[in-house]
């Protein structure tokens, strides 16, 4: 066991449900789709994208960088703004993407740029052509409520996770014509129904954060075959995401197994295993704030927080040995 202070041991025993580490119970399912994204014509005439109207955020998700371009998912304004000044006043930032019904996240390669249309359950993709971003290309059909999207510089795919169904869409781009395509469909038919907001790539591997099911799970990001699983408290039954950060992981929670968003905060803890043994530390005090923390980005050199109900929705951040340090709320 690890002893770091102030980490602490939670009163909560896992009771019946140990971890299990390489049996399944549910087998993963692969689907070769190649299924094509649809071309939608693009406009030939050359004006700049739109100036965003608003001077605040409305439960913003994701804050990320994409080449020299920074990108804020401003959830239920139902858009994505981009600048290439991080401290510009958000009206100064410009409209990307209206198109989405509460997008969460984007991603994108250099050349194209995938945004989860969360509540059409479809992908739209974007491309800069004519000095601006024009919505060209459309995947629907994409689960239901896809909730979470990366793109894997080491496998050159995109990934697209369906919050409610359980399944992992592995998109690719064509590199002749841009056309982005369905390569597969991974299912994890234990995660159908259960509202999981998204997952991380660590390695070759793929880790979940616990929803309703009441336990965080790894699976392999090829096979997809269940490595792990790892209960935690119905207290953390509704977290956002858990990324690595050193020595550590962080944990932001959104809700309890109930939806209830008076859980929410963000936790540290040596590894999946501690956290299921009731080891970790809660660190969202550290923000000064109140509300929801959501999805954690990291680029030039900070690490960066969408946290809704706050005054302010995007905070940059450090972190030390010793935690979350040099916190700026900016937007």
């Amino acid at each position: 066991m690890i002893n770091c202070n102030p980490i602490k041991k939670a009163v909560w025993v896992a009771g019946a449900f140990s971890v299990v580490m390489a049996t399944a119970l549910f087998f993963p399912i692969k689907v070769n789709a190649q299924v094509w994204a649809s071309r939608l014509p693009a406009d030939r005439n050359a004006y700049e994208n739109p100036m965003n109207p608003y001077n605040e955020l409305k439960i913003p998700t994701e804050i990320t960088k994409i080449g020299e371009k920074y990108f804020i998912v401003d959830c239920y304004h139902d858009r994505i703004i981009y600048s290439k000044n991080l401290y510009a006043p958000l009206a100064e930032w410009k409209v990307m993407c209206t198109q989405a019904k509460q997008p969460h996240t984007i991603a994108g390669d250099g050349t194209v740029y995938l945004v989860d249309d969360t509540e059409n359950h479809r992908a739209l993709v974007f491309e800069w052509v004519n000095g601006r971003f024009q919505n060209t290309q459309v995947l629907n059909n994409m689960g239901y409520r896809p909730h979470c999207t990366c793109y894997d510089a080491a496998t050159g795919a995109f990934y697209m996770w369906s919050s409610m169904t359980g399944e992992m869409f592995v998109i690719r781009r064509e590199p002749t014509t841009n056309t982005v395509y369905i390569e597969a469909v991974h299912k994890l038919d234990e995660l159908w129904g259960i509202y999981v907001r998204s997952f991380t790539i660590v390695g070759d591997q793929i880790w979940f954060p616990a929803g309703d099911n009441g336990y965080t799970m790894t699976v392999d990001k090829n096979t997809f075959r269940v490595l792990g699983r790892y209960p935690v408290p119905a207290s953390m039954s509704g977290m956002a995401q858990i990324l690595p950060i050193g020595n550590m992981l962080y944990v932001s929670i959104s809700t309890d197994a109930n939806l209830d968003q008076s859980a929410a905060t963000m936790v540290r803890t040596p590894s999946l295993q501690a956290l299921s043994q009731g080891i970790y530390e809660d660190v969202y005090s550290a923000f000064g704030t109140s509300g929801t923390p959501y999805y954690i980005t990291s680029f030039d050199g900070s690490y960066f927080l969408a946290n809704h109900r706050s005054k302010k929705g995007i905070f940059r951040f450090a972190v030390t040995d010793a935690g979350i340090a040099n916190v700026h709320a900016m937007h």
